[in-house]
């Protein structure tokens, strides 16, 4: 999370990190455990949304600093980036925050009556990544964990706070009972000595988690031992994926009512971004509010909003080296959205990240959210000088998979199959090799999409070709999991891809009428062998893909390359190429 210079959070990337399977487990039907049904009072604070956030030293400008003296009296939770984790596994002071800065944000949360607390990360500049390598150098010693806990209890008695924050990222699965045990032996020496303890934490939608990361981390087994707990809900798209909204109200609530399962309501708060970023193909550089203002300015760009899932401001531009940009931002109308996910499953707050990277209008808006305990809908008519994606007018082609769009990631299912993204000379294209004897897929993860607007008239078009000429295969699109009762799984809608062309070895266009898909999806429930049905519901599309029936060829290998949706199709064209595929 806490990255030195950069204000990168990693704690999203959960989502899109798969492990040969469909993404976002459910969460509707969880059983809620009795500790969380439990009614607790929750800690006191000034709103019934709080605000607590990270303050931070590194900025130029120390604009952080700024932020918090200015708006303490709003502000319930102050974490305050005072120190990091060293290579020998021991807490050290972070450099930027010098004497006089601590004593500028400490005096100011004391006028403003602000919690006061300090956080420590793991991350390690000199990968770029946070290092697990350096928090297992005391979770496998018992000499210097003992060591490490005390002298956080020592850093937190000479500075005066009164909780300790755990931002240790990225860890591998095998540390789970490790962390764990740790987590419960600094709670033992935070409660003798007065601290609250808390944890930053990486969102997962259930208990497993899909890769080291949250598996690292047993909600359920830290929840006990902690008494502030944020699933980090952002960095939906990264620094390193492709372009996409930063967080989204309804996945972060997907994962907060995972976590209020096993941890008490009050006790959580959500992860908010307050930061975008700004991408050229796969690589996102991070941007604050003022920054998109200025891009808006020097390229007299009207931002568009994504009104169909993130409510998140977006915009695509040409830069003066001739690269092509889109940039995300979540604004007020996106907090506002968060703020009442808070309030709908009565949660402590939202967890800002970080203080200095918003605009001032964030503050306003906070003060009218919190003047009343209901839900607020101050956006519902939309904020002036932003084009709604859904306004009317001319749909536009929506590209998938291009050299204008990248995967969010990919896979390809059972062993022995594999999927490569190709980017090459400006070209990018899908190489999917499937083990031909077994049943077999691949998938191809974006940011979601809303195809609801094109299904009646509208297409998927993709140029193919096989390494051998001949192969066989689905093509389908996968649903997203949702929050209603029918939209407990990912969804499956195919059409064989032998009714419109035959695969050859050379390229060829084809055009595949959205309405040919059916309407409803299936899912295949591994555990039963049972085939589920239900409605496919196509504003949430997630995922681009195919299935093999097993033949007697071992190797089905094809390219795909130009995947979009355009508006409409040539109906001749696409009832000429049917009839040659039945030849």
């Amino acid at each position: 999370m806490m990255k030195s210079q950069s204000p990168l959070h990693h704690g999203g990337t959960e989502t899109r990190r798969k492990a040969g399977g469909i993404l976002l487990a459910a969460l509707l039907l969880l059983p809620v455990c009795l500790h969380a049904q439990t009614q607790v009072a929750g800690p006191k604070k000034k709103g019934p949304v709080a605000i607590s956030g990270w303050v931070t030293f590194w900025d130029q400008g120390h604009k952080s600093v700024a932020s918090f003296v200015k708006h303490a009296n709003q502000i319930d939770r102050a974490y305050f980036e005072w120190y990091h984790l060293s290579p020998d596994g021991m807490p050290a002071p972070v450099t930027d925050a010098t004497g006089d800065l601590k004593a500028q944000v400490m005096a100011a949360a004391k006028k403003g009556g602000c919690e006061t607390w300090w956080m420590i990360g793991n991350y390690n500049v000199a990968i770029g990544a946070h290092d697990a390598g350096w928090v297992e150098k005391f979770l496998n010693d018992g000499d210097l964990r003992k060591r490490h806990i005390q002298q956080l209890i020592d850093y937190g008695k000479a500075d005066g706070v009164e909780g300790i924050q755990i931002d240790y990222e990225e860890l591998k699965a095998e540390d789970k009972a490790g962390f764990s045990n740790f987590m419960a032996e600094l709670g033992k020496a935070c409660q003798a000595n007065g601290f609250k303890l808390g944890i930053a934490a990486h969102a997962k939608v259930d208990a497993n988690g899909t890769w080291g990361g949250p598996q690292a981390q047993d909600y359920h087994a830290i929840g006990g031992v902690v008494q502030q707990f944020m699933p980090m809900t952002y960095d939906l798209h990264w620094s390193t994926s492709g372009p996409g909204c930063v967080t989204a109200p309804e996945w972060a609530e997907t994962c907060i009512k995972y976590a209020a399962s096993v941890i008490p309501a009050p006790e959580l708060e959500i992860g908010y971004p307050v930061y975008g970023y700004d991408w050229v193909g796969t690589h996102g550089d991070t941007l604050t509010w003022s920054g998109f203002q200025d891009l808006l300015q020097k390229y007299k760009l009207t931002p568009v909003r994504d009104n169909d899932y993130s409510q998140e401001l977006k915009i695509n531009y040409t830069d003066d080296k001739n690269q092509q940009h889109e940039a995300w931002i979540p604004d007020s109308q996106c907090l506002e959205a968060q703020a009442n996910v808070v309030k709908r499953n009565k949660l402590y707050g939202l967890g800002v990240w970080y203080f200095g990277a918003e605009d001032e209008s964030f503050w306003t808006t906070m003060a009218k959210i919190n003047g009343t305990t209901e839900e607020t809908h101050f956006f519902t008519s939309g904020s002036p000088n932003v084009v709604a994606e859904t306004s009317a007018g001319p749909l536009p082609v929506k590209d998938l998979i291009s050299e204008k769009a990248a995967a969010d990631y990919s896979y390809a299912y059972p062993e022995g199959s594999k999927i490569v993204i190709v980017d090459k000379q400006g070209k990018r294209w899908v190489d999917v090799s499937l083990k031909g004897t077994a049943w077999s897929g691949f998938g191809v993860g974006m940011s979601r999409k809303n195809l609801l607007p094109y299904r009646q008239s509208g297409a998927l078009q993709f140029y193919i070709r096989g390494a051998k000429g001949g192969e066989t295969n689905s093509v389908c699109f996968i649903m997203e999991k949702g929050m209603q009762a029918d939209e407990k799984y990912n969804l499956v809608s195919e059409v064989q891809l032998s009714d419109y062309c035959k695969v050859t070895t050379q390229w060829q266009l084809v055009t595949i009428p959205l309405s040919d898909f059916p309407e409803n999806g299936y899912h295949h429930d591994d555990a039963t062998g049972a085939k589920i049905t239900g409605p496919f519901k196509w504003e949430r599309v997630l995922e681009f893909g195919g299935n093999h029936t097993p033949t007697a060829d071992a190797n089905c290998e094809m390219f795909f390359s130009s995947v979009r949706i355009i508006p409409s199709y040539d109906a001749k064209a696409v009832e000429k190429a049917k009839f040659r595929a039945l030849q």
